[in-house]
C-alpha cells in the first residue's frame, strides 16, 4: 500500500466481491484491531449494523456505485466503535473510507443532555412563571383592597362618622380657602352660618344617647335636602353644625338660613322633633378664621338668649 495512505488520519481498506477485507491502511487496522490478512468485513459489525449492511449497503453500492456517510457500529473488544462509512467501485474492488466519530458522538451525548437540561429548565421556568403570575394576581387584589381601603379612609377622614357630613378638619380647610379667596378678590364675598339643636342635652338625658344619634343623623339629612353644592355643610362637633355659604351676602344667607329653620322646625321626624338656633355673619375684610366664627358663635348664642328656634344675624 501507498506510504501516504497507509499514514492516512483516517481508515481506508479494499474490500473484494464477496466483501472480504483484502488490504488496509495502519489507521484502520487500529480501529478494528485487526491483524489478519483477510477477514469478512460483516464480521467486525454489531448485529444491528449487519442487518443494515446487507439491507442498506449492498443495494446500494449495486445501483449506485458508491455510499455516503453510512453509519455503522463496529465491535471491537465487546466495545461498540462508531463510524463513518464511504465506499468507492472501481474495477471490481471496493475502496472504503472510515472516520470514527467518537467526537461526534460526545457532542451528540452533550446536545441531548443539553437539551434536556433546558427541558428542565423550561419546565422550572414555566412552573415559576406560574407561580409568579398566581403572586402578580395576589398583589394585583390585594393593590385593589388597599386602594378601596385608601379611599375609604379619605372618606372616613373627611367625614363625619355618624352623620356622614364633612367633618370639623375639612370645615376649617374650605373657611381657610374661602377667607384667601375674599381677601385676593375685592368683589366677592361668602357668609357664615353656625347653628346647633335646642335643648339637646334633654334629649340625651330623656331617651338616651341612641335615640340623640338619631335624631342627628336625620337632622343632617334634613340640611342635606335643603342646602346643595356648592355650599358647605358640616358636622364640627357634638350638636353643632356649620354651613359656608358662598357668594352670598349677609342678608342672602340670612333668609337661607331662615328657611332651613323653619323646614327644621315644621318637617315631619322619624325620631323626635327639634328645632334650631342660628348664627349669621358675613366675611369682612382681614377676617381670620377665628374673628369669622366668633362672630358667628355670638350670633348664634344670642339667638339662644332670644328664644331659641331662631336666626340672628351679626
Amino acid at each position: 500500500m501507498d506510504e501516504q495512505l497507509n499514514l492516512a488520519p483516517c481508515g481506508y481498506f479494499l474490500l473484494n466481491a464477496d466483501w472480504e477485507i483484502i488490504d488496509s491502511n495502519q489507521k484502520f487496522k487500529e480501529i478494528t484491531k485487526s491483524e489478519k490478512p483477510s477477514e469478512y468485513l460483516p464480521d467486525l459489525l454489531t448485529a444491528p449494523s449487519r442487518i443494515y449492511f446487507q439491507t442498506y449497503f449492498l443495494p446500494t453500492i449495486v445501483l449506485h456505485k458508491q455510499v455516503r456517510e453510512m453509519y455503522l457500529n463496529f465491535r471491537i473488544d465487546k466495545r461498540t466503535i462508531p463510524a463513518l462509512l464511504n465506499v468507492n467501485e472501481r474495477n471490481g474492488l471496493y475502496e472504503c473510507v472510515i472516520v470514527r466519530i467518537k467526537t461526534r458522538n460526545e457532542y451528540e451525548k452533550q446536545l441531548m443532555n443539553a437539551k434536556k437540561s433546558a427541558e428542565r429548565i423550561q419546565k422550572e421556568t414555566d412552573e415559576a412563571n406560574e407561580k409568579l403570575l398566581l403572586i402578580l394576581e395576589d398583589v394585583e387584589e390585594k393593590q385593589m383592597e388597599l386602594k378601596k381601603l385608601n379611599e375609604e379612609l379619605q372618606i372616613l377622614a373627611a367625614h363625619d362618622e355618624l352623620t356622614g357630613l364633612p367633618n370639623r378638619r375639612v370645615f376649617h380647610k374650605d373657611l381657610t380657602n374661602a377667607i384667601r379667596q375674599a381677601n385676593e378678590k375685592s368683589n366677592y364675598t361668602f357668609s357664615l352660618v353656625v347653628l346647633d339643636i335646642d335643648h339637646f342635652k334633654k334629649v340625651n338625658d330623656i331617651y338616651g344617647h341612641a335615640l340623640g344619634d338619631k335624631v342627628l343623623t336625620e337632622l343632617a339629612k334634613k340640611m342635606e335636602q335643603m342646602i346643595r353644592p356648592p355650599h358647605l355643610v358640616a358636622r364640627i362637633g357634638g350638636e353643632e353644625f356649620a354651613i359656608i355659604f358662598y357668594e352670598l351676602n349677609a342678608e342672602e344667607a340670612t333668609r337661607q338660613a331662615e328657611a332651613v329653620r323653619e323646614f327644621i322646625a315644621i318637617s315631619e321626624w322619624d325620631s323626635i322633633a327639634v328645632t334650631i338656633s342660628v348664627g349669621v355673619t358675613q366675611h369682612k375684610v382681614e377676617d381670620t378664621s377665628n374673628s369669622l366664627f366668633t362672630r358667628a358663635d355670638d350670633a348664634l348664642y344670642a339667638a339662644k338668649r332670644g328664644g331659641r328656634n331662631r336666626v340672628i344675624c351679626q
